[in-house]
């Protein structure tokens, strides 16, 4: 492997940083100049990173590292202000698209080079016909670091690879992955308050391994004001963070790449207020699950689910799985007030669906708001939900779901969703119904939908769906 630089771009030239370190000690900062006049500063990974071998990425032309995952390649940078980015191909495509589509960004393709410009700091999807996506994270410059000599943080930095197993934070610790840093583990906090787990840097899941020793990547049990941000979780073998009998918890700005099964982005198990902002995630399962029941090892998290939000977040779903889910272990007895606002779901790409609820125990779910939610593709369900028996339930008595309103939602239908693509709202019997579920202003190509058959939406149980 080549060695990659990293260039912290000022007015009087560049200059690299690369010091080493221990993985279990806190070490010291290697700070970006930010007064670049060229707005972009490129992070200094491990010699040895896995480097795509289908991908050039230039940013304000200056190389940009392109890093592979058994999901798709990345290229992270930091900028203040509009940059240009140019992408390397190996062979010439006339078919390119950014996403999400809402972002508007135009391409100029030339032969084997494609190039567009990103008017802030944010994340996209590059689809290349015949290519593997390419995700561009522009993140902004982190201007606040942690001090390194406070006792609460735990601090490693770029250019190196740091094989933790098992990190447990305690109340009122930081957690800084520097952008270029790659820890490699998990993480863990119980009954922690004022938990921070922050830094552009990689948290990789690949230490363990599917099927023999997998764990899930974050954990944090019973925890408050808790913070995750801005990291690129990557290789996970289960479960990428996992919210457990949480109260007043932030996941925002928090990039993750699951290929494996069983790669869910966030569960929300037995936890309220909750709040996920503007995050972009490629699951190998469901995106976003909320769920209450009994996890084992990692906790009894069978406890009503309250008060949640995600907000403008990019989500696709491969193999299996929801985008956004509620179910299936609902053990619990209610799980209401869950809002899901201003999200782009760019694809869905298996056998689950975009929308979705299965409810295998006996919960009684209620008020959930879908709005101003974008689909740009899908394939086998648009709407999935059910009261239903499964092989994941536990409690004797089925639960309900009532109050769901579907708002201002846009959906792209492809030549390939006619036929095979439908929507199922199915009680399980006359005592245990979906009720009150209310269409308003739901889009397909363009026509408002105003009725069933649009949808082809198949029901059982159910009472009062309107459609406005």
């Amino acid at each position: 492997m080549k060695n990659t630089k990293h260039f912290i771009c000022t007015t009087l030239g560049f200059f690299c940083i690369l010091q080493s370190g221990f993985a279990g000690n806190l070490v010291k900062t290697s700070s970006e100049n930010q007064s670049d006049t060229s707005n972009v500063v490129c992070y200094s990974y491990p010699r040895l990173s896995p480097k795509s071998v289908d991908y050039k990425v230039k940013v304000n032309n200056k190389d940009v590292f392109v890093y592979n995952t058994s999901a798709a390649p990345f290229a992270a940078f930091a900028c203040s202000g509009p940059v240009t980015v140019e992408i390397e191909m190996p062979n010439a495509s006339k078919n390119v698209t950014v996403s999400p589509l809402k972002k508007g960004v135009k391409t100029v393709i030339d032969g084997t080079r494609v190039s567009f410009q990103l008017p802030r700091p944010m994340s996209v999807a590059v689809e290349i016909n015949g290519m593997p996506q390419l995700y561009i994270y522009a993140n902004p410059i982190d201007s606040i670091l942690p001090s390194v000599s406070d006792s609460n943080v735990k601090y490693f930095k770029a250019g190196q690879v740091y094989e933790v197993g098992e990190l447990q934070l305690k109340n009122n610790e930081t957690l800084y992955i520097e952008g270029g840093a790659v820890v490699r583990g998990c993480i863990r906090a119980s009954s922690a308050k004022n938990v921070r787990i922050t830094g552009f840097g990689i948290l990789d899941g690949g230490y363990y391994h599917k099927g023999i020793d997998e764990e899930r990547s974050i954990v944090l049990k019973e925890c408050e004001n808790a913070v995750i941000e801005n990291i690129i979780m990557i290789e996970p073998s289960s479960w990428m963070i996992v919210l457990g009998n949480c109260q007043n918890v932030t996941v925002q700005n928090v990039k993750e790449l699951g290929f494996v099964s069983s790669t869910d982005g966030v569960d929300i198990v037995g936890s309220k207020k909750i709040r996920i902002n503007n995050c972009f995630f490629r699951n190998g399962d469901d995106c976003i699950a909320i769920k209450a029941l009994n996890m084992g090892k990692y906790g009894n998290f069978s406890q009503d689910v309250e008060d949640v939000e995600v907000r403008g977040c990019s989500f696709i779903s491969y193999s299996g799985g929801q985008a956004l889910e509620i179910g299936h272990e609902l053990r619990t007895a209610s799980i209401s007030n869950i809002r899901f606002i201003d999200c782009d779901i760019l694809g869905v790409h298996g056998f689950g669906g975009v929308f979705g609820i299965h409810n295998s125990d006996r919960a009684v779910i209620s008020n959930i708001l879908y709005e101003n939610i974008r689909v740009e593709h899908y394939y086998d369900k648009l709407i999935d939900m059910r009261i239903i028996k499964s092989r994941y339930f536990q409690d004797l008595e089925r639960g309900q779901a009532r109050d769901i309103i579907f708002r201002n939602i846009t959906v792209t239908v492809s030549p390939y969703n006619p036929g095979y693509s439908i929507s199922t709202i199915g009680g399980y019997d006359a005592k245990h119904l979906i009720q009150n579920v209310s269409f308003e202003n739901f889009t397909l190509n363009g026509i408002k939908v105003l009725n069933a058959d649009q949808l082809d939406l198949l029901t059982k149980q159910t009472s009062n769906i309107k459609f406005k």
